[in-house]
């Protein structure tokens, strides 16, 4: 898909999905406003935007239904797919840097991690975080967004899982960190070893401190971007492999590694 084609359909997924919410977000007085300013800034005209967003009125929860007897267009379905699990707040950082730049800098999938972090790091007081692992399998849990299910990451569930680990990275207790200022214990990430995106293969819940490493910065981005990742990841399901049946995750290292 062509990139201003793609980030405009980014922006019409937005304004169907929130409507009037995602317009008072993004500063404008109503949708004319909007509509004409946001394609101004973008090069098209103020009805290709329009039209766009009547188009995702017919899959997203939109109550403007005057298009709700057609198909749903391919290229349509595809910004669906990729984005709406995405909250409003994500949403809407996608859709203001769209603006701004011209382009998205960065994908959804970096921007849903790092709203998740950020939730942590909001949870985390001096005071927050149990040591705590699951004796048994843990349900899943879901969040339904428009017809569709989502897995859902529980910011208490990581801060217990730092705690398990005193805050130290599970790759070298000795590597380097800085003082997380809400707390004042070593900052470090949590990092679900077998990834949330392998949930569907699963009936027990993934998002477990069973599941969830303590890991520096620098091994955490090792993990997701980095190459020869073995060593890293062979040491972690090394710790955890016990741990990870106790919840009832059954995983052999070969099939954990075709995860990544």
């Amino acid at each position: 898909m062509e990139a201003l084609i793609r980030n405009l359909s980014i922006i019409a997924y937005y304004l169907s999905e929130f409507d009037m919410k995602a317009v008072n977000a993004l500063g404008y007085a109503n949708r004319s406003i909007a509509f004409k300013e946001i394609s101004i800034a973008m090069g098209k005209p103020n009805n290709y935007l329009k039209r766009r967003r009547d188009e995702f009125d017919v899959i997203t929860s939109s109550q403007r239904r005057g298009q709700c007897n057609r198909p749903v267009l391919p290229a349509v379905q595809e910004i669906f797919d990729e984005f709406h699990c995405l909250s409003f707040d994500e949403m809407t950082q996608i859709v203001k840097e769209i603006i701004a730049h011209g382009t998205l800098q960065i994908s959804s999938e970096e921007l849903q991690d790092d709203a998740y972090l950020h939730s942590i790091d909001n949870t985390l007081t001096p005071n927050c975080g149990q040591k705590r692992i699951a004796t048994s399998p843990v349900p899943v849990h879901k969040r339904t967004i428009t017809e569709r299910k989502a897995f859902w990451r529980d910011p208490v569930v990581a801060a217990n899982a730092l705690c398990n680990a005193d805050y130290k990275c599970e790759i070298c207790e000795s590597h380097e960190t800085f003082i997380r200022k809400s707390t004042n214990k070593p900052y470090t990430e949590p990092h679900h070893l077998v990834p949330m995106s392998a949930q569907d293969k699963f009936n027990v819940s993934l998002d477990v401190e069973n599941n969830i490493v303590s890991l520096c910065s620098n091994c955490h981005n090792h993990l997701h971007y980095g190459t020869e990742i073995d060593p890293l990841l062979k040491t972690l399901f090394e710790k955890r492999k016990e741990l990870l049946l106790k919840a009832g995750i059954s995983i052999s290292y070969e099939e954990l590694k075709n995860l990544y």
